[in-house]
């Protein structure tokens, strides 16, 4: 194999003497200066670097020191007339140097030490393609897994409506829970998929009894009380899920031995068991069930409490009370929606048409007329236009100016949010009206208002959204779960929810930025539109890497419908800031 080598020395008989003895073997590369070195090494893959030490301008060492990022795999040998031991020394121990090598030289003797290198190259080389090789394979498991976990979860949610979400949320509470007790990296990875996972068991358990409005017989419990074992047998040898195995067999254990199905007790139990408890029974008391209303935070929280030292671990309990975020997220959502507006806004000095034209462009303003609306009326509606004509000129006043703060206070959007919004609105509308998916007034609508999550929560916690900023859907999901306990889509579909948006409209809002888990289809049109409206280019859109062929073929759409509904919603868009008078 014919290798690349570079020789670098000032002085032009070095240089010479070096080509000679070396270009018989190998491609020879040369360079009178660090400088011009390092030009040649962005064109040329060297394997070796032969490099003067004493040269004007930089010297060999400081060259070694530039090469190291830019060609990390070649190995370098120094040439040295004196001896500078501290520069060496430095030098070799950081890894910049293979060999030094005293002047004036041995042929021979440079001849065999070259030949090593290049040795230790192809050795340093394969076992950094062998890294890249596991690197891959393990993401790939990895995948795997989160494709398996995804598929699972998609699939329990199938079974009943009124669960969707409960995945996500309770890892997203039992990670909050975990990071406040101090778990480490590895643990926190356990407990999150083992959390997600935590009700895998029921998919063996009959409809009939999961879905039972009433009161279970003893067989039909022992039946529910199977899904445990049976969901620790399922990830037993999963690679990646084998701590989590442990920790959905042990989830419904109860802190004084009264659960199942080993009966343990106290710090017998699994820590991460302890905790998913706590998260799974938070979210099955505040989500709302075909036979009961969902309970608030405060009466959830204070059956949590009564049920600490016997049902759960006291010391969880305590953490997941204590936890602020959400606390604040709960009531902000309970009071509803407000709005900080520009001073000088007057909704007396408005017609009806003038009014409603404003609610159609504001997502602040169309959830405080949704929740008025919905609440007067029980219309259960995500029809911005029917919300407006049930209150009437009167009731819309009513709505907005109770509802709008002048000046600082309230929620507000920023510029650029609030065009997102619009440009959402309008594409989801147009997909839409060309899939049928949905009622394209419910899917404008819908687009307008799927950021609302992520507005509330910048006003609770203006600090910490400053800090997210800038990063993409799926890092600001994680970073917002650890922060708050929840995400921002979780937070948009019970903002939604507490305006009277129906539920599997709600839903479609908190699962749309998960484009593998949005296999409904309303929540998969909402994540189309999003994406559409985030791309600054309709030529970016048609070709968007997070829209897969498969996913736009459920919806029967090409990537020439993407292009056309981004261009569509640009126009619409103008329409509405400049509209012809």
């Amino acid at each position: 194999m014919s290798y690349k080598i570079m020789i670098v020395d000032d002085e032009p008989a070095n240089l010479r003497l070096l080509e000679r003895l070396f270009r018989r073997d190998y491609t020879v590369i040369s360079a009178s200066s660090g400088e011009e070195a390092l030009r040649l090494l962005e064109q040329h893959d060297v394997a070796l670097l032969i490099t003067d030490q004493r040269m004007p301008g930089m010297t060999g060492i400081e060259l070694l020191k530039h090469t190291a990022p830019l060609r990390p795999h070649m190995v370098r040998i120094i040439l040295t007339g004196y001896t500078d031991v501290t520069s060496l020394v430095e030098a070799i121990n950081c890894g910049q140097v293979y060999k030094y090598v005293t002047k004036p030289w041995d042929n021979e003797v440079l001849r065999l030490t070259v030949s090593r290198a290049l040795e230790h190259y192809e050795t340093s080389k394969s076992r950094h393609e062998l890294a890249l090789t596991n690197l891959r394979l393990v993401g790939r498991m990895k995948e795997m897994t989160r494709g398996f976990v995804r598929a699972i979860a998609d699939a329990l949610e199938a079974k009943d409506e009124y669960v969707h979400g409960h995945a996500r949320r309770v890892r997203s509470y039992a990670a909050s829970v975990g990071r406040q007790l101090g778990l480490d990296e590895e643990a926190l990875e356990q407990l999150a998929l083992a959390a997600f996972l935590h009700d895998i068991g029921k998919i063996g358990t009959p409809d009939s009894i999961l879905l039972k409005p009433g009161p279970l017989t003893p067989d039909e419990t022992a039946q529910v009380r199977r899904h445990a074992r049976r969901g620790a047998r399922m990830l037993t040898g999963i690679v990646g899920l084998e701590g989590a195995a442990d920790a959905v067999l042990h989830h419904h254990e109860h802190f004084d031995g009264t659960g199942y199905p080993d009966g343990l007790s106290g710090e017998r139990i699994p820590l991460l068991s302890r905790i998913i408890l706590v998260a799974d029974a938070y979210d099955a008391m505040t989500s709302p069930r075909p036979f009961r209303e969902a309970l608030t935070h405060e009466e959830a929280v204070a059956r949590l409490s009564e049920g600490a030292g016997t049902r759960f671990d006291p010391e969880v309990v305590r953490v997941f009370c204590e936890f602020e975020p959400l606390a604040r997220i709960r009531k902000a959502i309970a009071a509803g929606p407000s709005a900080a507006t520009a001073k000088g806004f007057e909704a007396s000095g408005l017609n009806f048409d003038e009014l409603t034209e404003k609610v159609s462009c504001d997502p602040l303003l169309a959830a405080l007329v949704l929740r008025a609306a919905n609440a007067a009326y029980g219309l259960c509606t995500a029809n911005l236009d029917a919300a407006c004509s049930a209150l009437g000129l009167t009731g819309l006043r009513a709505a907005i100016e109770g509802g709008v703060s002048q000046g600082e206070e309230g929620a507000a959007l920023s510029d650029e949010q609030w065009e997102h919004s619009l440009r959402a609105a309008e594409a989801a509308r147009l997909i839409a009206e060309q899939t049928r998916i949905l009622d394209s007034k419910a899917a404008y609508t819908l687009g307008l208002l799927h950021d609302v999550g992520q507005v509330l929560l910048d006003s609770l916690f203006p600090a910490t959204a400053a800090a997210l900023a800038g990063l993409d859907v799926e890092e600001r999901g994680e970073y917002e779960a650890a922060s708050y306990g929840i995400d921002h889509a979780q937070v948009g579909q019970w903002a939604l929810e507490a305006c009277g948006v129906p539920r599997q409209l709600a839903a479609a809002v908190q699962a749309h930025h998960d484009v593998d888990c949005a296999n409904d289809p309303a929540a998969l049109l909402l994540h189309v539109a999003d994406r559409v409206a985030h791309a600054d280019d309709p030529f970016k859109v048609a070709a968007l890497d997070s829209i897969s062929t498969e996913r736009l073929y459920l919806l029967g759409l090409s990537r020439h419908d993407l292009f056309r509904v981004h261009a569509l919603t640009g126009d619409a868009l103008e329409r509405r800031l400049n509209p012809v008078i």
